[in-house]
């Protein structure tokens, strides 16, 4: 069961924005589903939604037929999107860029799925999407690790392929993930491009943004 596709983006206000540690009160970011965290994949829609996502290519490998609900999932993550964001907004206001995988091309589990997530969503428009975020090495998932890298850490490891940046960008940047945890990996994202291309507002959009049931 899919998620159905909300009537417009949600934006983290001043009653969201702690749940999100890394943001600050003046960050931009927007989501289209809440993944809960700590459940199973069948706990709700989006947490099925978003575990067929991050389904590993060596776990396709072993079972082939897991690849459709991968597919799948990248599909209707991509149908929000394109019902969500105008496409005047697409074509003429937004450079997209995707997330970049925590494993680099060469590693067997290397997963390029937000870009191509953006491909599909923006098909037969006149978009912008550039992976032009990269990591130096291979690193453990966040979900999938106690140990997490740090801030900079992470930063450290982080960089610019200016084969896609010297083309003149549009006013702002949309930097692309499928879950918002920490905001994390968004601020380190921010922080690159911005000061790559100063003046130009870095936001974020995410496919989910993770919720947790604490009482």
């Amino acid at each position: 069961m899919l998620p159905s596709i909300p009537q417009r983006l949600l934006q983290i206000d001043e009653t969201t924005v702690g749940e999100h540690f890394s943001l600050g009160a003046s960050d931009f970011c927007y989501y289209v589903w809440e993944y809960t965290a700590g459940q199973r994949y069948d706990f709700s829609p989006t947490n099925q939604l978003v575990a067929n996502l991050k389904i590993k290519p060596t776990q396709i490998a072993v079972s082939p037929r897991r690849d459709r609900h991968k597919q799948q999932a990248i599909s209707h993550s991509a149908a929000a999107l394109r019902s969500l964001i105008q496409r005047t907004w697409v074509e003429q206001h937004g450079t997209f860029v995707p997330m970049p995988a925590s494993k680099i091309p060469k590693h067997q589990d290397y997963d390029d799925r937000i870009y191509r997530l953006l491909q599909a969503a923006f098909a037969g428009f006149d978009a912008d999407i550039r992976p032009m975020l990269e990591q130096a090495a291979s690193t453990p998932a966040d979900h999938e690790s106690n140990d997490r890298l740090s801030h900079a850490a992470l930063h450290e490891l982080t960089r610019i392929n200016e084969a896609y940046a010297v083309a003149p960008l549009r006013p702002n940047i949309a930097v692309v993930d499928d879950v918002l945890n920490s905001g994390k990996h968004f601020k380190v994202a921010q922080e690159l491009l911005s000061q790559r291309f100063p003046g130009i507002p870095v936001i974020g959009i995410f496919v989910a943004r993770c919720i947790r049931n604490d009482p």
